[in-house]
């Protein structure tokens, strides 16, 4: 499956600003980086930070500039070697190479759950290696947003083959408090509406320009459900702490 992480289209594993929506990515992301690590920071104001999926490493370097220490683990050999020479991290390929005994204060994934081919075994490996009142971050695609429903197959956070599992809510809290997790909260994740529509449109064979406006439209759309009924934004961030010793 690595053959389909390697694709440029990918480039949630790549710094490429070619093309609109590559640009209109990053720079988001740019916006997001911001405001994840001035969570963290509210969350845990130092210690230990793990993020599993760190792709080429920006938010760990953020966080390493802010003097947490950080590890990191990514299994896509490019985006590895990108985080390792930009910023110098320390970046392991598999979650069972970081120590068991290595405790971290906050561990993050970020669009990555849905990607672990052994997802209890991996939930049992993060609880190992969270420290006691530690904090775990998962962010999910979530299927039980109005855009899921509105794109059918068509959906772009389906992301088949790449994505092995697909979330709603309750399965998100279902697994956290089977693996001694309690969650503090759950937030929605606005951005990731339009993005994932602009991928949806393009799926449904339109063009760019039109798959851009109408994009625009049905992201606010989605979003604007989610606020006045209650329903989730096409991606949900889940903060929960370890509990359970």
């Amino acid at each position: 499956i690595g053959r389909y992480y390697a694709s440029e289209e990918y480039i949630s594993h790549s710094n490429t600003r070619k093309g609109f929506v590559a640009s209109a990515y990053q720079r988001v992301r740019a916006h997001a980086l911001r405001k994840k690590v001035d969570l963290v920071k509210r969350l845990q104001p130092k210690g230990r930070v793990l993020d599993v999926g760190c792709g080429t490493g920006e938010f760990l370097a953020e966080l390493k500039q802010n003097q947490y220490l950080v590890q990191g683990v990514e299994p896509e050999v490019k985006a590895r070697e990108q985080a390792i020479a930009n910023h110098a991290l320390s970046v392991l390929p598999k979650l069972q190479l970081v120590e068991a005994r290595e405790q971290f204060q906050v561990i993050t994934l970020w669009h990555v759950l849905e990607h672990l081919h052994d997802l209890r075994g991996s939930m049992k490996q993060l609880f190992a290696r969270t420290a006691e009142d530690g904090v775990l971050m998962i962010a999910v695609p979530d299927r039980g947003s109005w855009d899921s429903d509105h794109y059918g197959e068509n959906w772009a956070a389906y992301d088949v083959p790449r994505h092995l599992w697909h979330f709603r809510q309750q399965d998100v809290r279902r697994l956290l408090h089977e693996h001694g997790f309690e969650l503090m909260e759950s937030r929605r994740m606005p951005f990731d509406a339009f993005y994932i529509a602009i991928l949806s449109e393009r799926y449904r064979g339109h063009s760019l320009p039109v798959a851009l406006v109408l994009a625009l439209l049905k992201g606010a759309w989605s979003n604007l459900v989610a606020l006045t009924t209650g329903r989730p934004t096409s991606s949900t961030l889940y903060i929960a702490r370890k509990v359970r010793v």
